[in-house]
């Protein structure tokens, strides 16, 4: 075993995220404890211990935010036993550690002293409570024809290895001996149920994920701080003021990349491709007709059927008009999809609001708005965590669906990070948190305490606006006295009460 690095193992690790999950969710790995995906947690353990870190998975798209190698299963219903076979298969390494993605309390001192008790075994496998962890163990290459055997045999289970294999087993006694007794029941936790889950939110962990941390600019004198905040605005809107001539193009940009998106899923569902480019290109384009937003009752997307109308007349494309069409006023003026242009465009349309996409979107509309990086807009984000988390049951193609899966994801996995870090630089504390109002999921950010320290109280609801059916939350601090109200539009998700 040759180690390149004396601060690493010189070994390889596996981390296996098989299994069904039905206890929990179809995503096991992927649920949170203290604002980061299970899975997450235990590649941060590995990653930095080992000299190799594979990821042996099915469905690697559910997990590209880790950025590890993925190993596929060769042959599925095999259990672990054939992940461990694969992953022996590709590491560089003589061993390899094995570990299971459900196990987000992995400690290094186990691992470390584990390790030390190779020697001329093939396994080592620990039994803290006497039955042995083998999706803790550490394995030789050379297992590789005992397991072969065994999977050609249809004999999936990992202990048949026993007979076949020199195996050390770790018992309690060596655990006690070592001093590691008393971490092996957290360092051996499988995250299996939701029982699993909620139980090992231990309340140290759940005041670490409500840390409440007032905004420190309540020590200013508020005259002079609300001075110098209108210094500091008058003086960039004159700046900005100056630069009347600039152009503006982020509609164009936008209907831009939901044309070659709306094309691409077009591509994938074998539909035409060329409509649904000309769809995607046209469908915001009477958002702004002649220079205004909104200011009569003409909805916007029978503005754009006319501009469409006006530009493709007489040209090539003029045979693709009734398509076109029909597929911008049946997506967005009557609400629902009902042509396949028109689904292909709607899909597009969302994907575009996912995702790194989705986020840079987020940010540069803000921007455009004049909405800068603040408590204010952390709590807005909420808007981009619940349309991520249920886009791959609102999307209309099967094609859109499978692309929002795995950018619900990344989405979620930004702005946890992103939270993550405004709480590191005492900018304040907000968390993450799934509520169901009136029988819809919503992932809200909440702020963890009023500026002015004290504990806000939350009441939410779903109620009609002019377009939509708006989650309302209303926050209030007895401390202070400060109120307020956020809502936003929620995507047409199956369960949605009706307008009234």
């Amino acid at each position: 075993m040759i180690g390149s690095n004396p601060k690493k193992i010189a070994a390889a690790c596996l981390i296996l995220t098989g299994g069904k999950g039905k206890g929990l969710t179809p995503d096991k790995p992927l649920p949170e404890i203290i604002n980061q995906p299970i899975i997450q947690r235990t590649a941060s353990v590995v990653v930095p211990l080992f000299e190799e870190v594979l990821l042996v998975t099915n469905t690697p798209e559910k997990y590209e935010f880790l950025r590890l190698p993925v190993v596929h299963d060769e042959r599925r219903g095999c259990g672990p036993l054939m992940g461990i076979y694969c992953g022996l298969r590709k590491i560089k390494n003589e061993v390899a550690f094995v570990c299971a993605a459900d196990m987000p309390f992995l400690d290094e001192k186990i691992i470390r002293s584990q390790f030390l008790e190779f020697d001329t075994f093939d396994i080592v496998v620990p039994c803290p409570r006497k039955r042995p962890e083998f999706l803790h163990a550490f394995y030789r290459q050379r297992c590789l024809s005992a397991i072969r055997k065994n999977l050609d045999a249809d004999i999936f289970k990992i202990e048949m290895l026993v007979p076949h294999c020199k195996t050390r087993h770790l018992s309690g006694e060596w655990f006690a001996r070592n001093g590691l007794t008393e971490r092996t029941d957290r360092a051996f936790t499988n995250i299996n149920t939701m029982r699993d889950y909620r139980r090992r939110l231990e309340p140290g962990e759940r005041r670490q994920s409500g840390i409440s941390t007032p905004n420190a600019l309540t020590s200013i004198v508020p005259d002079v701080l609300q001075e110098i905040r209108r210094t500091l605005i008058d003086q960039e809107t004159s700046f900005q003021a100056k630069s009347t001539e600039e152009t503006f193009s982020s509609i164009w940009s936008h209907s831009s990349r939901v044309a070659r998106i709306a094309r691409h899923i077009a591509k994938s569902e074998g539909w035409e491709q060329e409509p649904a480019l000309l769809a995607g290109l046209l469908h915001d384009i009477g958002k702004f007709a002649y220079g205004s937003y909104h200011e009569d009752d003409t909805p916007e997307e029978e503005n754009a059927v006319r501009f469409a109308q006006r530009i493709l007349s007489g040209t090539v494309y003029e045979r693709w008009l009734p398509t076109v069409s029909n597929a911008i006023l049946s997506t967005y003026l009557e609400g629902k999809a009902t042509s396949d242009i028109g689904r292909a465009v709607y899909d597009a349309d969302c994907l575009d609001k996912l995702g790194n996409i989705g986020v840079v979107q987020f940010f540069a509309k803000k921007a455009l708005r004049r909405q800068f990086l603040d408590d204010d807009v952390m709590i807005r984000t909420s808007i981009e965590l619940t349309y991520a988390h249920h886009a791959p049951d609102t999307l209309k193609t099967a094609t859109g669906r499978s692309l929002a899966r795995k950018r619900k994801t990344r989405t979620r996995f930004f702005y946890t990070g992103l939270l993550e870090e405004w709480k590191e630089l005492g900018l304040g504390a907000f968390n993450i948190i799934e509520e169901e109002i009136a029988g819809i999921v919503c992932i809200l950010v909440v702020p963890g305490s009023c500026s002015c320290g004290g504990r806000l109280e939350r009441e939410s609801d779903i109620r009609d606006s002019l377009k939509c059916r708006s989650v309302v939350v209303n926050y209030l601090c007895r401390a202070c006295g400060f109120e307020n109200e956020f809502s936003f539009c929620l995507p047409n998700v199956k369960g949605l009460p009706q307008r009234q």
